[in-house]
């Protein structure tokens, strides 16, 4: 097992910039800059017990002030699941909370020594990651916005060389802090805006290359049903999968119950599934039958944890739907 939190490739902060990124005046950046520094130094410095609980309370904090993503999760909840505006409401809140947690868990990372991450975050399942990079092409790992993702990308960092895709923010202080504590623990960052140049020659060189394509992916997303209702999904990990020939890997880092008593992270790597295509042809259908595959296993995973996945993200919009008017 290797320790790569000090060995992630450099990386300029000015690379992982978003076209929306806000113009601000020096004085505010600088304000900015400090206050994400003193706010992140102080997760550094707590304990992983600490964080869960004041993310935990700032989680609900925000569910209760921002009515508007509140009721856009609860909505999100009743559609998917298909439950009643009390049990949505249950499952939104505990999300909240989920989603709490896993900020201040990934601002303490930078002050978490590698056997500390690995005490929080267990691994079930790494014969299959192994298996799947002993084949030479690279290896997608496939996770989602579910539980705390960016402690099992730390976790695994540790034990294979990592690079993932981002989407950077809008705020520019908030983003260079975000790098930081990636590549602190161990992850080569490549903007989701970069192409596809830097994510396939990971692959070609036999990396491991992590995705969450559970954002709504704009107009280039395929249009395909996401618990039943037509949204525009990313087809990145399938794409580059049926370019590379790597095999996808499903990981996910759910959260133990209970949360606030013990809440750490079991790591969970599913066996492999292909996206390829031999045809040059074919490729494109081959890219959506795969992508089709990522869209199942994230079902299934959400439906075994409903309250661990992030429902107050914006997954469908109404352009999707009524482009199949």
């Amino acid at each position: 097992m290797s320790d790569n939190r000090n060995s992630a490739s450099a990386i300029s902060d000015a690379a992982i910039v978003s076209p929306r990124q806000r113009a601000t005046s020096a004085a505010r950046g600088a304000f900015e800059r400090r206050l994400v520094q003193t706010v992140g130094t102080t997760f550094e410095r707590a304990s992983w017990d600490a964080c869960r609980r004041l993310g935990a309370c700032l989680g609900l904090a925000y569910f209760a002030a921002g009515w508007r993503r509140r009721e856009l999760a609860v909505a999100n909840v009743q559609m998917a699941l298909g439950l009643n505006r009390a049990r949505a409401l249950r499952v939104a809140r505990r999300s909240a909370q989920n989603w709490g947690m896993t900020t201040c868990e990934f601002l303490h990372l930078p002050g978490a020594s590698a056997q500390q991450i690995r005490d929080y975050v267990s691994l079930d399942g790494m014969q299959h990651l192994q298996g799947a990079l002993q084949q030479g092409n690279g290896v997608i790992i496939l996770t989602a916005h579910l539980g705390n993702w960016e402690a099992l990308t730390a976790r695994l960092a540790q034990e294979v060389e990592l690079a993932g895709i981002v989407r950077p923010l809008s705020n520019a202080a908030a983003q260079e802090r975000m790098t930081r504590v990636r590549t602190a623990y161990g992850l080569r960052v490549i903007s989701k805006h970069a192409g596809g140049r830097p994510a396939l020659k990971t692959l070609h060189d036999g990396g491991a290359l992590v995705i969450l394509p559970d954002r709504h992916a704009g107009r280039q997303g395929a249009l395909l049903p996401l618990f039943g209702r037509p949204t525009r999904f990313e087809t990145a990990p399938a794409r580059l999968a049926v370019a590379s020939g790597a095999p996808i890997v499903p990981a996910f880092g759910v959260r133990r119950q209970p949360w606030l008593g013990d809440g750490r992270i079991e790591g969970r790597i599913l066996p492999a599934f292909a996206a390829q295509s031999k045809e040059r042809r074919e490729r494109d259908a081959a890219t959506v039958e795969g992508t089709r595959q990522v869209i199942a296993c994230i079902e299934d995973m959400v439906r075994a944890h409903p309250d661990q996945w992030s429902w107050m993200l914006r997954r469908w919009r109404n352009t999707d739907t009524d482009e199949t008017a």
